[in-house]
């Protein structure tokens, strides 16, 4: 046994924090921007407090399934995949995970990363709460972990049909009350 192997009460996973989010491209969404300081402040202390960080990255190939639902964002070799610069520090001491869907798991190396981590509890930040955080907090639940989303380092887009405070208000109540995670 590896006696230098973390062993983290607490994994932090954090969902698409990516430059074709957060700073341009197609999905870019100015509602993002806000959430990148409070996010690294909130992973200092996580890892000052012992927890890993997973980083889950949207990357997607040309011609991507994803791109019937959503204009092409995040191209593999674009630099839209890439960490945020303000976080990409925390990436090199914790793990990342690229994933071609909604959730965290689908085709992931996800449950692997996890399942050498045991985790007692999982908390979950990122974008988008209604479609990507709401999708893996579901498939977490699933698989009994402990889940906590945070939810003021969550948040939505704004766009054309798409209320992100109505929708936020009830990604986090559907969260909470339906798939049967915590939301502090």
């Amino acid at each position: 046994m590896d006696t230098n192997a973390p062993d983290p009460a607490t994994v932090v996973i954090v969902i698409d924090m990516l430059v074709g989010f957060c700073k341009h491209g197609n999905l870019y969404s100015p509602r993002y921007e806000p959430l990148i300081a409070r996010l690294s402040a909130h992973l200092e202390r996580a890892e000052q407090e012992g927890a890993h960080i997973v980083f889950l990255a949207d990357t997607h190939i040309p011609g991507d399934p994803e791109y019937r639902m959503f204009p092409a964002h995040c191209v593999e070799g674009s630099g839209e995949e890439d960490v945020v610069p303000e976080l990409a520090g925390f990436v090199s001491r914790g793990t990342l995970v690229r994933k071609h869907s909604f959730s965290g798991f689908r085709g992931t190396e996800l449950d692997a990363v996890l399942a050498g981590l045991a985790p007692q509890r999982v908390e979950v930040a990122g974008v988008c709460t209604d479609i990507c955080v709401l999708h893996t907090v579901y498939d977490l639940g699933l698989r009994g972990y402990e889940v906590v989303v945070r939810k003021d380092l969550v948040e939505t887009y704004d766009g054309p049909g798409h209320d992100a405070e109505a929708i936020n208000r009830f990604a986090l109540q559907h969260i909470h009350d339906v798939l049967g995670a915590k939301v502090e």
